[in-house]
């Protein structure tokens, strides 16, 4: 006897709860907190953000009391000339995410790049909290 079927029937069930009678999802929006990484260089910080079919006009990066927060929005469009038989994928997709920034990042110069649905935020560090060296007379 196969033990995966009640298993199946069971998963089944659960995502069948969640959709309407074609087979469509009944929620038409979604909401996510994008994964990131953050890395440390010599002079700068770098956050990495998963942002897969993001466009640069539907993002918001917005930086007050420094906390750096980044909100934006997929939306999906029909394709012309096409019905939908049965539709998984929300109509529209939103990613929020903010994070908390140290002092010694220098907030003027903070730059931001999206690339293959990959954001990168660059924040330089500032001139004092990088190391020197220290002359002795």
């Amino acid at each position: 006897m196969n033990t995966l079927i009640p298993m199946t029937r069971f998963l089944d069930a659960a995502f069948v709860s969640a959709m309407d009678s074609a087979g469509n999802r009944s929620d038409r929006s979604s909401s996510q907190v994008p994964r990131s990484d953050i890395l440390e260089g010599d002079a700068d910080y770098k956050i990495v953000m998963d942002m897969p079919g993001v466009q640069t006009e539907h993002l918001d990066i917005n930086l007050e009391d420094n906390t750096l927060t980044v909100k934006a929005e997929r939306v999906f469009a029909s394709q012309e000339g096409y019905q939908a038989l049965r539709k998984e994928l929300p109509n529209r997709v939103s990613f929020q995410r903010s994070f908390n920034l140290s002092k010694n990042v220098d907030i003027d110069k903070i730059a931001a790049k999206l690339d293959g649905g990959v954001l990168t935020v660059t924040l330089p560090k500032s001139e004092q909290s990088l190391p020197r060296r220290i002359d002795v007379e």
